[in-house]
């Protein structure tokens, strides 16, 4: 009797063979989906399901799928998809997929690869078939996301998936379609692609070189996506949907029957707000698939630790509405247990409809904003923690931290006339601190210390000499936290930033 793990080997074989006389023939463009093709792999599923049946006793397993996302920018690295999106597309796909038991997380130690090339990121299909060949990686789902894949929104080819980043926004179904077709599915009106007709007349008896399929299941298995709980659906255009999920456009199938296509079906062209499901047979076969021709993908057998479901952020500083400098801003906090990401984005707005800065970073719980933040502002900030297998924002809300900027340090005569620095910086409590001037002249100096809410903690006058001098600032009243160190003469103002710590 074959073993699980024997029955699978036998089968990618047969697959492998099956597939050794796939075409390699390009994919037609078209102005939202460019995969045109059948599958090779399909049809010998199609041929070979009985003996597939098997694999249906492992239907209540579920199924993880390792992604690479490719952020493609141009020549100049411009134009780069936020990384911290894609945590909420793979999320999205997670919802879309539930039904199908096929769960997508972060590959781990490869979550992103970059590429900046002008012909990648506007590509025609040379270029595409260029970027997929020479980037790919095996044993994972390679997602690319460029800003035109050839005139579509997105595509599925030579084993990848690529996505244009003006098709990726929230609610988007291109990225579960794209997948699909990458999982073997074709369009429920396979062989009407780029073919027009007159919808008040009969279809003809095939189109495109494929059967046309009746709306009385007559020859489902041979007509159109070869899925019978599909309903016949001859549109090859973008179309919106009726309250009841149906198409507007009424067609008639070869005998005459008047029907109206299923919208909800998301390897349709129906508008994303109509798209919702995959059927029966389309999750059979794309699990028939991953434990096949994708065999190699199902490398986890069940999710690493996810994050508490009740975890919160909590912020270090800015808080309590601090006076930052707008061009240098730290924004620090504390790690969330078994998180691997965090964005990080500052919002003028407690809503963050519109945000000035957004960073996702790894292996750090701080970020140095130095470009985006505008001055003379109040301030908001969050923190959203990611795992590779924890890709969703919390359902529960958590306030933001606030600060305030202004420039405490605009260039002066100051500047020109000494060299200064403070050190070391960070400094532990009761350490000495050392602030070293360098000067061409003799300064008449103020120094003073005050907190991130601007209360006077230290003071001194000082006569600067030319040439080098070290003045020690005390810290053993002073508690852990962020400080200004603020020069004043008759010459200009100099706020140095000072991080003390336990």
């Amino acid at each position: 009797m074959l073993t699980k793990n024997s029955l699978l080997s036998v089968i990618f074989l047969l697959v492998l063979r099956a597939l050794s006389a796939q075409p390699t023939n390009q994919p037609v463009p078209a102005a939202w989906c460019g995969t045109h093709e059948y599958s090779a792999w399909l049809h010998w599923y199609h041929d070979h399901k009985n003996e597939l049946s098997t694999l249906r006793d492992l239907d209540t397993a579920w199924l993880y799928v390792p992604v690479t996302i490719h952020i493609v920018g141009d020549d100049n690295g411009s134009g780069l998809y936020p990384e911290g999106e894609t945590f909420r597309i793979l999320c999205e796909m997670n919802e879309q997929y539930a039904p199908a038991r096929i769960r997508f997380y972060f590959m781990p130690g490869e979550p992103f690869v970059y590429h900046f090339k002008s012909s990648w990121y506007e590509h025609n299909w040379d270029g595409g078939y260029e970027m997929i060949t020479t980037t790919k990686i095996e044993d994972r789902l390679n997602c690319y996301i460029v800003k035109d894949p050839a005139g579509n929104c997105g595509y599925s080819w030579i084993d990848a998936i690529v996505m244009g980043r003006g098709c990726s926004g929230p609610g988007n179904s291109t990225w579960a379609h794209e997948a699909g077709h990458h999982f073997s599915l074709p369009h429920p009106f396979f062989g009407w692609e780029g073919n027009a007709w007159d919808f008040a007349q009969p279809a003809p008896p095939s189109v495109g070189g494929v059967p046309v399929e009746k709306m009385d299941s007559s020859n489902c298995f041979i007509a159109g996506d070869r899925f019978c709980d599909t309903r016949p659906d001859y549109l090859s255009y973008r179309w919106t949907c009726t309250p009841d999920k149906e198409s507007t456009v009424l067609q008639k199938d070869p005998n005459g029957v008047a029907f109206r296509s299923d919208a909800t079906l998301y390897m349709g062209y129906a508008l994303d707000a109509c798209t919702g499901r995959f059927t029966n047979e389309q999750i059979e076969a794309m699990r028939a698939n991953l434990y096949t021709e994708h065999l190699s993908y199902l490398q986890a057998s069940s999710p690493e630790p996810n994050l508490q479901d009740d975890f919160g952020i909590s912020y270090v500083s800015p808080i309590d509405s601090a006076t930052e400098q707008y061009n240098n801003v730290w924004l620090q906090w504390a790690p969330v247990p078994n998180a691997e990401f965090y964005l990080v984005e500052v919002s003028n707005s407690p809503f963050f409809s519109v945000v000035f800065f957004s960073k996702l970073v790894s292996g750090t719980t701080a970020v140095n904003a130095t470009k985006g933040i505008p001055n003379n502002r109040t301030l908001y900030w969050r923190v959203r923690a990611f795992s590779s297998w924890d890709l969703c924002t919390p359902t529960t809300a958590q306030a933001p931290a606030i600060f305030r900027t202004r420039n405490l340090s605009s260039t002066n005569e100051l500047e020109r006339l000494a060299e200064i620095t403070l050190a070391p910086n960070p400094v532990n409590s009761g350490a000495p601190m050392v602030l070293s001037i360098n000067s061409s002249e003799s300064l008449d100096l103020l120094l003073t210390v005050s907190d991130a809410s601007g209360r006077l903690c230290h003071q001194n006058r000082t006569f600067i000499y030319p040439g080098d001098n070290r003045l020690e600032i005390p810290t053993y009243q002073l508690e852990a936290g962020f400080y200004f160190v603020s020069l004043q003469t008759t010459q200009g103002t100099l706020v140095k930033r000072l991080v003390i710590t336990q």
